[in-house]
């Protein structure tokens, strides 16, 4: 069985990408400003916020496969028991529309970042590492590539190392979830316990924690990918279960934050997962959202992209601005934290209104979906 209802708007989910966002940022905050050693035995929450990261990589497997079932529709044993892959011009329609949903934010950031380093190299200083803004590096980020094991160390804006990885992801994304789809559900199962368990033996070859990014983001980011497309291929044999649905939620929940207090990361991306699949349940069961209908949380999770692509912007500002006055962030915290906040809201509006939404309006005028090759589900 696929997903029904597919176009439902899944609004757990959007909800959830602005938790992810704002867990990332304040994560990054911390750095600078340490304040998590005064808050005892929740420090961990805030020093494990790299884990919001964690969050979107399973939405990313989650939600492209609810969102397409023209991908895996025909795949299905019973229609189509001979293997052949998703027609072309399905998998280019896909491809141009998760590119255009990424890249102009992606670029609107490094030319804002070109911007300010060229009007900050005529003042007369540089960035505190020069080497994240080569010709290089750039060309990498360009290319999205920056990702995929090239890059040792975060360049230009450095967050979008995980978009880069999504991309990846995507390229796959239409002959994962056709698999999927021709799969029986026994090895969707099968492949689902497969990857928590190459999860868990990267937990522990990584020192017993899953903060892989840049060169290394790559492992840490396919095994939640295909567990998010595996558990979109289940979530209708069970999304009926009332109980099932409410021990996700409590489980999870417990998991997720439990997890993260007691340092303990892959317990706390199980139970990240096992709460987005009970929202996924809710939503395939046609409950009502579990977080309600909140419309100033339900815009943040749509704003959510553009404000974690905007903070390492501000990071640059305040830090120049920081070295230029000899102000350590960590003695001037009140202003440096207000700095970040209110930058980065700031520019993650301009982006998400100026960017992203016109050019997520262009993309469905240019990729109207087309006749599929395959029956939707």
């Amino acid at each position: 069985m696929l997903p029904m209802n597919a176009k439902q708007e899944l609004t757990d989910l959007t909800m959830c990408r602005a938790a992810f966002a704002a867990w990332v940022f304040i994560y990054h905050v911390d750095l600078y400003l340490n304040f998590s050693r005064y808050l005892g035995p929740a420090a961990d929450l805030i020093r494990h916020g790299y884990l919001g990261v964690d969050g979107f990589f399973f939405l990313s497997g989650l939600i492209l496969a609810r969102v397409h079932p023209e991908i895996a529709g025909a795949a299905m044993r019973e229609s189509n028991p001979k293997f052949s892959p998703p027609p072309l011009r399905v998998m280019l329609h896909f491809w141009g529309k998760r590119l255009v949903r990424i890249y102009p934010v992606h670029l609107a950031a490094i030319l804002i970042l070109a911007i300010l380093i060229i009007a900050g190299a005529l003042q007369g200083w540089t960035p505190r590492d020069p080497s994240r803004f080569s010709i290089g590096a750039l060309l990498q980020n360009l290319a999205l590539v920056q990702g995929w094991g090239g890059a040792s160390q975060g360049t230009w804006n450095y967050p979008s190392w995980s978009v880069s990885t999504e991309w990846a992801g995507y390229i796959l994304f239409p002959i994962l979830w056709y698999l999927a789809g021709w799969s029986i559900v026994y090895v969707a199962i099968q492949v689902l316990i497969a990857s928590f368990t190459v999860l868990g033996l990267i937990f522990v070859l990584h020192g017993f924690n899953l903060n892989l990014a840049f060169a290394a983001g790559l492992f840490r980011f396919f095994p939640e990918f295909i567990i998010g497309i595996c558990s979109t291929r289940l979530v209708s044999y069970c999304a009926d279960s009332a109980g099932f649905r409410k021990f996700g939620l409590v489980a999870g929940g417990v998991a997720a934050v439990g997890g993260a207090a007691w340092g303990i990361d892959l317990l706390a991306v199980f139970g990240l997962w096992l709460v987005l699949f009970a929202f996924l349940m809710q939503a395939d069961a046609e409950r009502p959202p579990v977080l309600g209908r909140n419309p100033v949380l339900n815009w943040l999770g749509k704003l959510s992209y553009s404000f974690y692509m905007s903070f390492s912007i501000a990071e640059l500002l305040l830090c120049q601005a920081f070295r230029r006055y000899g102000w350590p962030p960590a003695t001037h915290a009140v202003i440096f934290a207000t700095g970040m906040l209110a930058i980065t809201f700031a520019l993650a509006v301009f982006l998400h209104i100026v960017v992203e939404n016109p050019s997520r309006r262009i993309a469905d005028g240019w990729l109207a979906r087309p006749d599929p090759a395959i029956n939707p589900a």
